[in-house]
This record gives structure tokens, C-alpha cells and sequence, in this order.
């Protein structure tokens, strides 16, 4: 921000307007930010809106929205230039890394190409000469007149050494062949996994929104020609402020991830997609299930979370969830499916949480 000539302090109208152009500005990266390596882009812009809304109300990013908007002006504290330079400065280093190492792993892959290709093409050429001065040879032997012995015997030279030439060839590209396919083999590998990695949340190491989204989709598909019954199911861990408030976000962290476990826990089948749908938040998508199977595989969840203890520091915390089911309408969309499953999850959260609530798809 400009320092006025006279050394005094900007205009509070300037002062308020750069702020809120750079609170645009950060909410822009955080809109086309894309998942790192430890961290993914949802996350990303969570901690941009914490920094906006530290420079908006200008308090301290510890504090919680709720306590920022009852905050007297007068009251506000500094805004954490230091801190937001150091976030700002630490995220484009990751960014920075991230993009280099992919474009060094392109160049690596085309330089092997490349090199390979280049290999061939030279070997080729060189025995396209010998070749070329075999055949000059003959020739010659043909124009000279020479006797029909020699001839014989310059024919069947040729014969041997273009043989010989040929068989050489086949051999090399084999081992060529063999060398380019082992490494697409394991660049394919690599690329399945990478591609899982990015289907990934980073914390829960549960799928993650993206993935969730193209597999309801699937799904949607598959049922509408097949016919197939399929549920989707909405987890929300009750009252999860309180412990983000009393314990800290390190243990709200701890406790996503004991939430994430008993959910992969309670659906092991392949065909049951679990998935974290964003904060404490999860997800599953169950293919080829009637309503009334997911009704028991929901109250066993609700029953595995009610026995699940997490301790922190000789404390013992409990939570329980949740839960909206909604069973795919063949007449309704893949849209309505997701708010039908999400009216349920509302239903269940005002009738007093700790529970199941169905909603039909349409």
C-alpha cells in the first residue's frame, strides 16, 4: 500500500478499498487453486477465507468468524501482515515445487523418447549404408562382366551380410521394444498413481469431493440402464464446532480421521465408495443396494460411532452423527438424488441428531 508523501496515514476510505481489492484478489487464488502434494485445493481455500477474513475485520486468524463479527471496530486488532506474507510466500514455494516436478517428469519422459527414436534412426542409417555399398558391389561385379562363379559368390555374399544385417535389426529393436515397454509400464503405473493420489482427500486419505462427484455420476448411469437399485448417504459429525472451539483444530483433525476410519471400516464391500464431502462432512455411495439394506448399514454405522472413543490428553471425546439416506429415483436426476439425500441429512439434524433419516429421490 502506498506510504502518503506528507508521512501520514492513508485515507481510511483508500485504506479500506486496498483491503477489500486484496481480499478479491486472494479469493481468486483460491477459486483456480489446485491440490499439492500434502494438502488440496478445498483446504487451500479454507485457509484463503481465514486470511480474507482476517483482513476484512481486521482481528487476529486465531479468532472464530462468529466472535469477529461481534467485535467492536475500535476494538480490532492489527491485521497479521507477517503471518499473511509468510502463508502467501510458503503456498506458491509448494505451488512452485509442484509444477516443477511435473514438467521435469514430461521432459524426462520426452528426453527418453526422444533419445530412443534418434537411436534407431541412426542405426538404421548406418545400416542402410552397409547395405547401400553391399549392392553397389554386386553391381559392379554385373557391369564388369566378371564370370558367373564370381558373380555367384558376390550374390551370396550379399545374401549373407543383408541377412545377417536384418536379423541384427530385429534383434535390437526387440530389446528397444522391450526397454520403451517396460517404461510406459511403469509411467502407466506411476500415472495410476498419481491419478489415485489426486482422487484422494490429504487428511482423511478417504476419496475426496472430485472423486465423489464423477462416482455419483457413475452410478447414476449404471442404475438407469441396468435397472439396479443404489443409495447415497450423507454423514455429518454432530455439534463438530465444539471440539474444533474446546480442543483446538489439531484434534478436530484427529477426530475426521477416527470418523473416516469407522466409515471405511463399517463399508469394506469394493463397490462401496466412501468419500469426504468437505469439512466433517462424508459421503458414500452404495451400488446395487436396496434402501432397506443401507437402512442397516446406516444404523451400524451410527451404533460404531456411538462405541468409538478418542482420547486426547486423559480426555475422553465422543461424538455421534448424522446420517441422510436417499434411495436413486429411476424418474428423477442425479442432481435430485444428491438433494434428496441432503433434505434427509437436514431432517435428521433438526430432529435431534444421533440418528437416520430416508428421503425418496424425486
Amino acid at each position: 500500500m502506498p506510504i502518503p508523501a506528507d508521512g501520514g496515514s492513508c485515507a481510511p476510505g483508500f485504506e479500506q478499498a486496498a483491503l477489500e481489492q486484496l481480499a478479491v484478489t486472494l479469493r481468486v487464488w483460491g477459486q483456480y487453486a489446485f491440490d499439492l502434494d500434502e494438502i488440496d485445493a478445498s483446504a487451500i481455500r479454507e485457509q484463503i477465507e481465514h486470511w480474507v477474513r482476517n483482513l476484512l475485520v481486521a482481528r487476529s486468524p486465531a479468532e472464530t468468524l462468529s466472535s469477529s463479527r461481534n467485535a467492536e471496530p475500535g476494538n480490532a486488532n492489527p491485521c497479521d501482515w507477517a503471518g499473511l506474507s509468510e502463508f502467501v510466500t510458503r503456498m506458491r514455494r509448494r505451488e512452485q515445487n509442484y509444477v516443477n516436478r511435473q514438467i521435469l517428469g514430461t521432459r524426462q519422459v520426452m528426453g527418453d523418447f526422444v533419445q530412443t527414436l534418434g537411436q534407431i534412426l541412426a542405426e538404421d542409417q548406418e545400416e542402410q549404408t552397409r547395405v547401400t555399398s553391399i549392392i553397389g558391389k554386386l553391381r559392379c561385379a554385373i557391369e564388369s562382366n566378371a564370370p558367373v562363379e564370381t558373380l555367384s559368390q558376390e550374390a551370396i555374399h550379399a545374401i549373407d551380410l543383408i541377412t545377417h544385417i536384418t536379423q541384427e535389426r530385429e534383434q535390437r529393436h526387440q530389446v528397444m521394444l522391450h526397454h520403451l515397454t517396460t517404461r510406459l509400464q511403469t509411467l502407466r503405473g506411476e500415472l495410476d498413481a498419481a491419478q489415485r493420489e489426486m482422487e484422494l482427500d490429504s487428511m482423511t486419505r478417504l476419496y475426496n469431493r472430485k472423486a465423489f462427484d464423477t462416482q455419483m455420476d457413475r452410478v447414476f448411469e449404471l442404475s438407469q440402464l441396468s435397472g439396479q437399485p443404489a443409495c447415497l448417504m450423507m454423514v455429518d459429525a454432530d455439534f463438530f464446532k465444539t471440539i474444533n472451539d474446546g480442543f483446538g483444530h489439531p484434534v478436530g483433525d484427529l477426530v475426521l480421521r477416527r470418523l473416516a476410519n469407522c466409515c471405511a471400516e463399517a463399508f469394506p464391500r469394493k463397490t462401496d465408495f466412501v468419500a469426504r464431502y468437505g469439512g466433517e462432512e462424508f459421503a458414500v455411495v452404495f451400488q446395487d443396494t436396496s434402501l432397506k439394506t443401507a437402512i442397516q448399514l446406516g444404523e451400524r454405522l451410527l451404533d460404531a460411532v456411538r462405541a468409538m472413543t478418542i482420547e486426547h490428553e486423559s480426555v475422553i471425546i465422543r461424538i455421534t452423527i448424522s446420517i441422510g439416506l436417499a434411495e436413486i429415483d429411476p424418474h428423477a436426476s442425479a442432481g435430485q438424488w444428491l438433494r434428496a439425500t441432503d433434505s434427509a441429512l437436514y431432517r435428521a439434524k433438526s430432529n435431534g441428531r444421533d440418528q437416520l433419516a430416508c428421503q425418496t429421490a424425486s
